[in-house]
């Protein structure tokens, strides 16, 4: 079996000064791969650590490879065989004699070290098996190049069990993947920590949709010549019944990672669109509300169905809801994305582009979006008092939407020094705390009918 090219990779054998290749007993191997079995694996690694009483050092790398589920997509199960066969290959000569290699899950590697020295061999191992991945791979007559992330955990410091050891290492690989930059990380208390704070935080999320703690506040927004209200943003909130208010910024990341924020835009959408319709039926005059729909929750497919279950429902003036997207949904599918975006705008739907300026916005296909408004991101705001450079950035942006037939909504103007600019640059609209904090939809409506009063 050929070794590591160009003497890239020290080999697992030259760390733990074995002779190298896998343990020859009978044991349960993976039809693949030829290697171990998870359960015989994670059965054996439980023995030998039982057997020192916990004081053995001894690593588990858990390595997973990329690239396989696209692979999978593309080519099939048989592809992906090929590719772990092969790519097994490039473990065994760095592994030593007394290692235990395992396929642990589809697109997953464990790798048992008994006997180190100390605990940084084991992040040696984890380095050499990285380098050992930097030559592309053939499958179906492709080259295929792959990389490799790989949590680290080492007896007796990180566990001294075999199932806590293996469940550690595997903690330290999730750490290691949403780094997106560590090829291998070395298990911490902190990762367990945060990764239980995680799944609590989840579970919370969870019984929160169910017990309908999530509550719908509303920032008015006004324009900016005259300052009387023109509209508003439905902004989520969280009532937890411990925590008290919970900010989006706390529990939305978790609801992205989790898929939750599929079923919490709906939610959002729903409760908007029926607010509006109360609002209407109390003699409100009407005014549109904006409501922020998620990348994902976009890519789910199934919003303008949505969309139109809700407005036949509600029978609102499709005018009155405004979608709120983000420009990190347009490169990886632009196509898609007009597709939808077409779709709903024909349906009398307003659009905007939501933190205009932050993300990969090209003009050559801005021009092609349906949007009724650009927002400009509060950062732009709350730089151009003091920056006369992000004055003329505002500026352009400005002129581009006038040219394009948009609306130019700023975000986040909290003084009047940022009004006045806002105002010389012809800016129509705007929000912040100067105007008024998110409210609930008692206040919000009490805040309009004020403002609609003849003074």
């Amino acid at each position: 079996m050929p070794g590591p090219r160009n003497n890239a990779v020290v080999t697992l054998s030259k760390i733990l000064n074995t002779d190298g290749g896998q343990a020859a007993d009978f044991i349960p191997r993976d039809a693949v791969t030829g290697v171990w079995e998870m359960r015989p694996f994670a059965n054996r690694v439980a023995e030998i650590l039982a057997q020192h009483d916990g004081r053995l050092i001894a690593g588990i790398l858990v390595v997973e490879i990329d690239r396989m589920p696209q692979l999978f997509r593309v080519h099939g199960q048989q592809a992906l065989d090929q590719a772990m066969a092969t790519l097994v290959k490039r473990l065994m000569p760095v592994c030593g004699a007394n290692d235990l290699i395992c396929r642990f899950a589809q697109t997953q590697f464990a790798i048992f070290l008994p006997g180190l020295d100390h605990a940084g061999k084991a992040l040696f191992a984890a380095s050499a098996i990285a380098n050992s991945m930097v030559e592309p791979i053939i499958v179906e007559g492709q080259q295929l190049f792959v990389s490799a992330k790989i949590g680290v955990a080492v007896s007796p410091n990180d566990a001294t069990d075999g199932p806590s050891l293996i469940r550690n290492a595997c903690v330290a690989l999730e750490q290691a993947v949403k780094s997106g930059t560590a090829n291998y990380l070395h298990f911490t208390r902190a990762m367990r920590d945060d990764l239980k704070e995680r799944l609590d935080l989840e579970d919370e999320l969870r019984a929160a949709i169910r017990d309908n703690q999530l509550v719908l506040h509303y920032q008015p927004k006004v324009a900016i010549q005259g300052g009387e209200p023109v509209g508003g943003e439905a902004l989520l909130r969280w009532r937890h019944p411990v925590r008290g208010m919970v900010p989006p910024g706390v529990f939305i990341p978790t609801a992205e990672e989790t898929g939750l924020i599929v079923p919490i835009g709906e939610w959002v959408l729903r409760n908007a669109i029926k607010q509006i319709r109360e609002w209407l039926d109390a003699g409100l005059p009407p005014i549109q509300i904006a409501v922020n729909v998620s990348e994902r929750q976009f890519r789910w497919g199934h919003l303008p169905a949505l969309i139109d279950v809700l407005l036949a429902e509600s029978g609102i003036p499709p005018h009155l809801l405004q979608l709120e997207i983000t420009e990190t949904i347009l490169p990886e599918d632009l196509e898609g994305a007009l597709q939808q975006m077409r779709w709903i705008a024909d349906r009398g739907v307003a659009l905007a582009l939501d933190d205009f300026g932050t993300g990969y916005s090209s003009l050559s296909y801005l021009r092609e979006l349906p949007l009724d408004c650009l927002k400009v991101d509060r950062k732009f705001v709350m730089d151009m008092e003091r920056d006369q450079s992000t004055r003329h950035i505002v500026e352009a942006i400005v002129a581009m939407a006038q040219a394009m037939d948009l609306k130019v909504v700023a975000e986040g103007i909290e003084t009047p020094a940022q009004w006045e600019i806002l105002k010389r640059l012809g800016v129509e609209e705007g929000q912040g705390y100067l105007f008024a904090r998110p409210m609930p939809a008692d206040g919000f409506a009490e805040f309009i009918r004020h403002a609609a009063k003849p003074v």
